[in-house]
């Protein structure tokens, strides 16, 4: 009797100790978690529920440094991790059921490494690691043309991404490495991502395509150019834009001119559209066609220029660039596409212009015409003696108060009906004197 009570004892403690180190467990393989960078990510734990629940979140890299804690059926913040503060949540309404799941906002580029989840209730306690990887996927890749140099770039890129050129059609020369590599550079920015940036000689035979990869992430951006496209104020325009939309349900069409200033934007989703048109193109935009194309009217000058279409989708983006050539219907058209200021120039250019002629002009002609003082001072010596023994012989000499010889009556009436011929005569630079 007595023995059989010490085995049934012995039976129950053994069983004690089994139960206890079966509760206590861990899986032993680590959950992989990909966050992604400045977004909200969640790091998965479950246990068997219980009541009494405990809930620790630490991170062994850093000393078991505190994330989260829960305990008492409320959160326990006293201890938590100062670069974790108000960036952590328990889902508190599934803690009964089993879910010690952490919610974790904004992650960044430190978040990353190995997380402990720790729980414990009435059953026992169970450990649970996951590691996060953070990515900043490459999300948009743009590309420019200018003076004949094609630029593609991205930025807030993680991890570092590389980058690659080709065409369509395949050029018949093989791109060098090295020579792709010297002309991509690579920046880090303050938070820790990648920027990145590569340029090359525009090929103007075919497609150019720029290609952008960070991790399992690809993004593609490509680039030609149609041929230029004549238009005149008094005509309508049409400018394609030749990227296939068959297979596309949701994308974005941006037309912009000259790539700076935007002259509609437009939304297709689900085969429905809604456009945009900037208040200075309202009267030039006549329509966008079902394929993208744009119409134009009303055009001045001005208008004249490079006109882009961007196709724009969750992975691609398609640039058509295409120069509109603008022929003047008459005179008038040029003005019509001069700015006030230029009109204002001209005109004030063209005053200063006839005022100097005038001027130059004006002192050609009193240059040009010689006063009876100047006739005088060119006479030699000899013809003067000669003009006064003549002047002797038609009359007394008689002086005036300068000390010359008057001219007599008969002298005197044929100098001014040579005055009034001289001046009835226009555009005379030269007037004769003839002495008597």
């Amino acid at each position: 009797m007595a023995w059989g009570l010490v085995s049934m004892t012995l039976r129950g403690l053994l069983s004690v100790v089994i139960l206890l180190s079966t509760a206590t467990s861990t899986d032993g393989r680590d959950v992989h978690v990909t966050c992604v960078f400045s977004e909200d990510c969640v790091l998965p734990c479950s246990f068997l529920p219980g009541s009494e629940e405990v809930i620790h979140w630490m991170k062994p890299e850093d000393k078991d440094l505190t994330i989260h804690s829960y305990y008492y059926s409320t959160d326990q913040l006293k201890q938590q991790s100062q670069r974790f503060r108000g960036r952590t949540a328990l889902f508190n309404d599934q803690i009964p059921k089993g879910n010690a799941s952490l919610l974790l906002r904004g992650i960044t580029l430190q978040d990353q490494g190995r997380y402990k989840c720790y729980t414990s209730t009435i059953k026992g306690n169970m450990e649970s690691f996951i590691n996060i990887a953070v990515e900043a996927p490459v999300r948009l890749v743009d590309i420019e043309l200018s003076d004949d140099i094609i630029t593609c770039s991205s930025t807030g890129i993680y991890p570092e991404p590389k980058l690659t050129w080709s065409s369509d059609p395949p050029s018949d020369l093989s791109f060098d490495p090295g020579t792709i590599q010297n002309s991509t550079s690579i920046k880090v920015d303050d938070r820790g991502l990648y920027d990145i940036t590569s340029t090359k000689q525009f090929s103007r035979d075919r497609t150019n395509i720029c290609t952008v990869t960070s991790g399992t992430v690809e993004r593609t951006a490509t680039l030609k150019q149609h041929d230029p496209v004549q238009g005149s104020p008094s005509s309508e325009v049409s400018i394609l834009c030749s990227v296939s939309q068959s297979d596309l349900l949701t994308f974005d069409l941006t037309w912009r001119f000259n790539q700076i200033d935007t002259i509609l934007t437009s939304t297709y989703t689900n085969s429905t559209s809604q456009m945009y048109v900037d208040d200075q193109w309202k009267d030039q935009v006549q329509s966008l066609s079902d394929s993208g194309s744009l119409q134009l009217h009303k055009l001045t000058m001005v208008h004249q220029g490079t006109y882009s279409c961007e196709l724009s989708t969750a992975r691609d983006t398609h640039l058509i660039l295409t120069y509109l050539q603008i022929t003047p219907d008459k005179l008038s058209d040029v003005s019509d596409g001069l700015s006030p200021g230029s009109i204002t120039g001209i005109i004030i250019a063209a005053v200063i212009i006839a005022a100097v002629i005038c001027y130059l002009l004006r002192g050609f002609l009193c240059k040009s015409k010689p006063t009876w003082s100047q006739a005088m001072n060119t006479i030699s010596p000899e013809e003067e003696e000669s003009l006064s023994a003549a002047a002797n012989t038609n009359g007394p000499n008689e002086n005036d108060q300068s000390g010359k010889p008057l001219q007599n009556e008969e002298g005197r009436e044929e100098d001014r009906e040579r005055q009034q011929q001289g001046q009835g005569e226009e555009g005379s630079a030269i007037s004769t004197l003839v002495i008597p």
